[in-house]
């Protein structure tokens, strides 16, 4: 359907005027809708919707999106479309970008996966002690003392040192 002012373009927009019992319809293009009322809002692009959409969904895409590696040129959106880094320096400069995509896909930063059977106890060990020595943290924090001591506690049983026995 033309616009029925300039009958040039497409129309877009679909005005319905109904005064009294009679109905009056009018189809224009966007810009003889903008000329004809002044009370219409300029409607968004397309690209306005979806940049406003990725905003709203993943903020750190806007802040993000000039920065580029020095090293080996790649842009954070560049990173965001092929899912690929360029250089070790990227996990550096994308840092800020990287953390919630890590926390989004294993629900942390740091990979805690299975250890294999050759690995020894030493090894089970040291993980346990890191994963509690951040949940400690994470305690600390949250201001949750009691839960602290409960994770300290354990972390000196773990480690062998029990000089907290006297605290």
């Amino acid at each position: 359907m033309k616009c029925e002012s300039c009958n040039k373009k497409h129309a877009t927009v679909h005005l319905t005027e109904i005064v009294g019992s009679l109905k009056k319809e009018k189809h224009l293009c966007e810009e003889c809708a903008q000329n004809m009322n002044t009370q219409l809002t300029k409607l968004p692009s397309p690209t306005e919707i979806l940049t406003s959409l990725i905003n709203q969904v993943a903020p750190e895409i806007s802040e993000m999106s000039k920065v580029a590696c020095p090293v080996c040129g790649l842009s954070y959106i560049d990173f965001r479309s092929h899912g690929r880094l360029g250089c070790p320096m990227d996990y550096t400069i994308f840092r800020k970008g990287l953390i919630p995509l890590l926390e989004k896909m294993h629900g942390s930063t740091q990979h805690v996966g299975k250890v294999p059977s050759r690995a020894g106890k030493e090894l089970v060990k040291k993980n346990e002690l890191i994963q509690l020595r951040n949940e400690l943290n994470k305690a600390v924090e949250k201001e949750d003392y009691e839960k602290a001591a409960e994770l300290r506690d354990r972390i000196y049983e773990l480690s062998g040192d029990n000089d907290n026995e006297d605290q």
